[in-house]
């Protein structure tokens, strides 16, 4: 496995944040972004040179992400980004199947008019990236519309596993939107889940988004057979 470079990753933190701060974010982005991709070893060492600073904010930064499922230890190699395998994505899948399709029951128990209204610009702003073309604003959406659907849930630990299962595939994920056709199938899968949160169906909501992420795994299990299929930052 090709070892990472961090050259993307430089420069000096923003006045208001620590370093820390600014070291956890730096990479928990370039992580999600797939500039740090899966299977690269994270050089605390290299990283203080290049930064410019002690190893003690990396590794608290590297704890942080650890703890989110981002890195992982490996023996003689200390800190790596998770590479997962045909059958992670599976069980993770269906683990979003089950907390995503809840989240979609609840929403629609409890939507208000403005979380309504909400859904309806974030699936609208989808529809315009979707013309354009426009895969990275695809993605941020995408993960726009995931998170207002587990919020207006209201339970705050199914939140916080819906955001735990999303962040562990999200680089295949953010990869399954270079696949023909997957943007435009998500695009119409979303509008049928949130035209059920509208009408406020639990049911259906449920059943629409298990549906959704049942045909979002298939292709997720394509984009990561495929090596042809390019990142999409």
């Amino acid at each position: 496995m090709v070892e990472s470079r961090h050259d993307m990753l430089l420069g000096p933190p923003p006045v208001r944040e620590t370093v820390g701060a600014a070291a956890y974010r730096e990479l928990r982005e370039a992580i999600l972004a797939a500039r740090i991709p899966m299977g690269a070893r994270i050089n605390e060492l290299e990283l203080a040179a290049e930064w410019r600073i002690s190893r003690t904010p990396i590794r608290d930064a590297l704890r942080r992400l650890e703890a989110e499922g981002l890195v992982q230890g490996a023996p003689g190699r200390g800190m790596i980004v998770p590479l997962l395998s045909r059958a992670d994505l599976d069980e993770l899948y269906v683990v979003r199947e089950a907390l995503e399709g809840m989240a979609a029951r609840l929403a629609a128990e409890r939507a208000t008019p403005q979380f309504l209204a909400h859904l309806n610009t974030l699936l609208k702003t989808y529809g315009g990236a979707l013309k354009k073309d426009d895969t990275p604003q695809l993605v941020l959406i995408d993960g726009a519309l995931r998170e207002a659907v587990a919020q207006m849930g209201q339970n705050r630990r199914l939140e916080q596993a819906v955001h735990a299962s999303r962040l562990r595939v999200h680089q295949i994920h953010a990869r399954s939107f270079a696949l023909k056709g997957r943007a435009g199938r998500t695009f119409r899968e979303m509008a049928t889940v949130v035209a059920a949160i509208r009408t406020r169906n639990p049911a259906r909501a449920e059943t629409s988004m298990r549906a959704h992420l049942a045909s979002l795994r298939a292709d997720v299990a394509a984009a990561f057979d495929d090596p042809e299929v390019p990142e999409s930052s």
